[in-house]
Parts: structure tokens; sequence; C-alpha cells
């Protein structure tokens, strides 16, 4: 782009303007600009790049098209040129089109002389780059993700840890505990990077029943989902995948699972609408030897009861009825989905 602007302005006349070749064919946006700021001439590249007709330019200044943020910036530098105290500048700016909306651009601009030295006009080269400015935003948010995700699998881990290293009789015991869990952090990941939202959302339907699948295989018909087809956030999976892995060992251990005709429903259920929106996640066990409430709280009653809500600003609760264990969750469904 530098060398079209060189060729640009050592060789414009205003008078070539109806007869300059380079500037009617050339790929990107050309504009010859009078000193108050007021488009001269544009060529049909930069018509197209900003939607308006290339005539309707000429009834506004280069000002008025230019973001407010990028204003200051870019009065500066033509006060420079004007000065003489800089030949030609190159920069990003933002500039807004017909419909309102802005695009990123590349603007090599200068200042064209007389033969007196008086200055004459702008000239200005400019190259609409907001696809490369929309793909470095998304590299940069998905670095971002990946390093939330990593803080918070850590804290995940340290926490697991600390609550595990009380309760386990040895090293051995901890390190067997530890890496199930994992295991089943490690299922959530992989419904995350092969989900529709590429790393930030994770079907809760595939994710349930891929916990169930690692415990009963060919008995998965033992449990019933039931729900809206509902993407949830990477927070909200990680937390999930750790509270059903506590269900599903419970179930098989004492549970309903524990018995042959044990069985388990898991349903969701979304009520409300914008901020108001909520989410229920219900997981009932049915089977006719029900076991009672536990004698003590142990770890996976912290997972279930604490650790699970707290990661979605929600609250859980625990019931024993006459078939089993009802584990109920109540969320911000804010809180559960990914946000645009």
């Amino acid at each position: 782009m530098m060398t079209l602007f060189r060729k640009l302005d050592s060789g414009l006349r205003v008078s070539d303007f109806e007869s300059d070749t380079t500037f009617e064919n050339a790929a990107v946006g050309i504009a010859y600009i009078a000193l108050n700021g007021r488009w001269l001439k544009v060529n049909p590249a930069l018509a197209r790049m900003m939607q308006y007709p290339a005539d309707a330019l000429a009834d506004w200044s280069f000002l008025s098209v230019t973001h407010p943020d990028d204003l200051e910036t870019e009065l500066e530098f033509a006060k420079q040129l004007l000065r003489g105290e800089i030949e030609q500048y190159a920069r990003e700016k933002r500039y807004r089109r017909a419909d309102g909306t802005y695009i990123w651009a590349s603007l090599t601009a200068g200042l064209k002389r007389d033969a007196e030295g008086r200055p004459e006009l702008f000239v200005a080269v400019i190259e609409d780059i907001s696809e490369r400015k929309k793909a470095e935003a998304e590299r940069a948010f998905i670095i971002e993700e990946q390093a939330h995700r990593s803080r918070n699998m850590l804290s995940v881990i340290s926490a697991l840890v600390s609550l595990l290293a009380p309760v386990c009789g040895s090293a051995a015991e901890l390190e067997q505990r530890l890496l199930n869990r994992l295991s089943a952090i490690s299922l959530s990941n992989d419904e995350l990077l092969s989900g529709a939202g590429a790393g930030d959302a994770a079907s809760l339907e595939r994710l349930v029943l891929s916990q169930a699948r690692a415990f009963l295989g060919r008995d998965i018909t033992r449990i019933s989902v039931s729900g809206a087809d509902l993407n949830i956030n990477s927070a909200c999976a990680q937390a999930f995948s750790l509270a059903l892995y506590e269900l599903m060992s419970n179930a098989l251990k004492y549970g309903a699972l524990h018995e042959p005709d044990g069985r388990i429903e898991a349903r969701w259920m979304l009520s409300g609408t914008g901020d108001d929106g909520q989410f229920r996640f219900e997981w009932r066990e049915i089977s006719s030897a029900p076991c009672g409430a536990p004698g003590q709280s142990g770890f996976g009653t912290k997972v279930l009861e604490t650790m699970t809500p707290l990661s979605v600003r929600g609250h859980a609760e625990r019931t024993f009825g006459p078939q089993g264990l009802v584990w109920t969750l109540e969320a911000p469904l804010s809180a559960v989905i990914v946000q645009s």
C-alpha cells in the first residue's frame, strides 16, 4: 500500500482527477481530500468500502466519518502534515459507513504540495482490515478463555486435594480418588471441545449421558434424561462433572443403581426470561429398597451441597424420599449458559 501511496503522491496533479487510471482501478480505497477536510474525490473501491455513492461523499468531511475515539489523533496527524513536521503517516482507524456501522481500516496519508511548496491537498490510501481485526479479537478471546479455564482448573484441583486429603487413609487412596474425579472433569472437557461452543460450551444432555456411560456401559438405559436443549458454560460443565461423578458413584455403591430394579431420572427445567431466568436440575433415584440418609457428611456432600452450587451462584438440596435420593440444584440461568 505504501508503494501505491508514493506513486500517487509523486505524480498527482489536481487536473489529473478525471484521467488517473491508477486512482480509478485500484483495489484499495483512495481519496483526495481538501485542506478543510472535505472529500474532493474518492475512487470506486473506497465508495464500495464506505457504502456511499462516490459523489455523495463529496458532501462530507473525512472527520465526520471518523470514529470519535480516533478523531483527536487524526487531527493531530493532519496538523503535523500541514506544519511540515512529517511527510506522511500510517495508522489503523475506524470509519463509519452509510449504515452507521464501523469498519477498521489501514490508512496511509500524506500532504500534496504545489510547485512553491504550499499545501494543496491530502492524499489517503485506505484498506479495509475489518476481517483481520476480527480474527485478532477472536484469537485474543480464545487465549484469554484458555488462560481462564487453566486458572479455574488449577483452583478445582487444589480444592479437590484439600478436601480429599483429610479423609483418605493413604497416599494411594488419595491418588486413586483424585484420579477418578479428574477423569470426570476430563469427560466434561471432551464435551466442551466437541460441543457447539468450540471450547466454551457443552451440551448438558451429552455431559450427563457421558458420565452415566462411564459408569453403566450398556446399562445406560437405567438412566433417563429429559430437558431443554441447553449448552452450559465451561465453569458449569466442570462443576456438573464432579457432581455427576459423586451422584453416579454413590448410586452404584449405596443407592438406586445398587439394586437390580433401580433407575435414575435426571431432568432440568428453565423458567423466566432475561435477568429473571432460572435453571433447575433434578436428580431422582427410584428403587424398591432405597437407602436412607448417610450417617455422616463426607467429600461427596461438600461437592453436592457446596462446591457445585457455589460455582453457579445457586443453591442445592439433598433429600431422601420413599424411593431414594433426590438432589436438586437451582441457579440463575445467566450463571449456567454461555453469555454472548
